[in-house]
């Protein structure tokens, strides 16, 4: 007679799995409030943990401070949390101008990085090579062996699935082909997946508010426009292949157009090129001599910083445009904010100072109102700094899905 039920591995694996969870959310934690959060007993808690400090997977940092407000009777809680330095991760992203390859701790200190541009001409093998050579460098510049590396990582923006030959089969996105490739030049674990979803990963800290965890509405904005969707810190499977369907979300009813989507969508009125355009119009020496004198009468030099200063000094078609652009996202927002229930809205690749953000917000609370206009917070992964989303996807599925073991 066949035997079914959970294997004693799988059990113990499970319940390691439960404690790293526990601990990235709520750490450094004591074994007691370990116990108290999954409603077991702290006798296992306590079995499982010596036995993963043991290993390194854990570290005792000694006793929790003391609380004015809360003295307690008896010996002190003695705090634990995960070693950062048990394993590594090595990561790295390909988006349609760079490459970034990236070595981080199991907390995302950054021990090593590398990056270099690429445009049209780049071919697939290049890009191959380099995630490669760069990977193994790293290794050995950091005296790894493959027994201290987790894996690779890979995250590859939808644009450039094509000339990755990243195809989609029975309705999923196939990555075997380009892992097969790298694998070939390393002697790690190798996976891959949508670079929208683990960035919005990598922005997450995983805390809750009030023990709270928080849906989360993460947007990629660049030469096409891209949404994850974080659900109590698990990326929505909906959102791991499909994330451009944002594009085409309707912004401005009856706006403008663009060939195969909706009048007044993302696509049509804030993509990257939508805005270019736009300021494009606007854009002369008569009607913007300010933004003109700032850009030396070059509209290809117009950026965040000079039309900023444009609207310091009150240039109004400027201040007209911006604001409406502003108001758009604060309906994509708002739609966000209600649809997924999105406690936080990460924008990610827009590089502003808290005073831009400031006015930024003010803007769209015109539309959202200042509660959801305050869920609006940047990425904290900036530029050649992409490749942490490679190593989120490592760590998660290499470490916390695997218990440490």
């Amino acid at each position: 007679m066949e035997k079914c039920g959970i294997s004693k591995l799988d059990l113990k694996r499970r319940n390691r799995m439960q404690i790293l969870r526990v601990i990235k959310e709520l750490g450094p934690i004591s074994r007691v409030d370990v116990a108290s959060a999954l409603e077991i007993t702290r006798a296992a808690v306590t079995i499982i943990t010596n036995e993963m400090i043991e290993e390194g997977v854990l570290v005792e940092l000694g006793e929790a401070p003391v609380c004015a407000e809360k003295l307690q009777k008896g010996r002190r809680k003695i705090l634990i949390d995960i070693n950062v330095n048990y394993k590594f991760a090595l990561g790295a992203t390909v988006d349609e101008n760079m490459i970034c390859v990236g070595l981080t701790t199991l907390d995302g200190q950054v021990l090593d990085k590398a990056s270099t541009t690429i445009d049209e001409r780049t071919s697939s093998k290049d890009i191959i090579n380099y995630i490669i050579n760069q990977s193994n460098e790293m290794m050995e510049n950091s005296c790894l062996t493959k027994e201290n590396v987790l894996g690779l990582g890979i995250g590859v923006v939808p644009l450039m699935w094509g000339r990755l030959k990243i195809f989609y089969k029975d309705g999923v996105l196939d990555f075997t082909n380009f892992i097969d490739k790298i694998s070939s030049g390393v002697d790690i674990e190798v996976q891959c997946a949508n670079a929208i979803g683990l960035w919005a990963l990598a922005s997450n800290d995983f805390k809750g508010v009030n023990g709270y965890q928080m849906n989360q509405a993460f947007i990629h904005y660049g030469n096409q426009t891209n949404l994850a969707i974080l659900h109590k810190n698990e990326l929505s499977n909906d959102f791991q292949s499909y994330t451009y369907m944002i594009e085409r979300y309707i912004v401005n009813p009856g706006g403008r157009s663009f060939d195969g989507y909706p009048d007044g969508s993302v696509k049509a009125e804030l993509s990257l090129n939508a805005v270019t355009s736009a300021f494009g119009e606007i854009y002369s020496k008569e009607n913007t001599p300010v933004l003109y004198e700032l850009t030396e009468g070059d509209k290809s030099n117009i950026n965040i910083d000079n039309v900023a200063l444009s609207i310091a000094r009150g240039e109004e078609p400027v201040v007209k445009l911006v604001s409406g652009l502003l108001s758009k996202l604060g309906v994509l927002i708002n739609n966000l904010a209600c649809g997924f229930f999105a406690q936080r809205i990460i924008i990610h690749n827009i590089n502003l100072t808290d005073k831009q953000l400031e006015f930024c917000k003010r803007c769209i609370a015109k539309v959202t109102g200042d509660e959801i206009a305050e869920r609006v917070v940047l990425s904290p992964i900036k530029d050649k700094n992409n490749f942490a989303g490679g190593c989120a996807l490592i760590i998660q599925n290499c470490f916390f899905l695997r218990g440490g073991m």
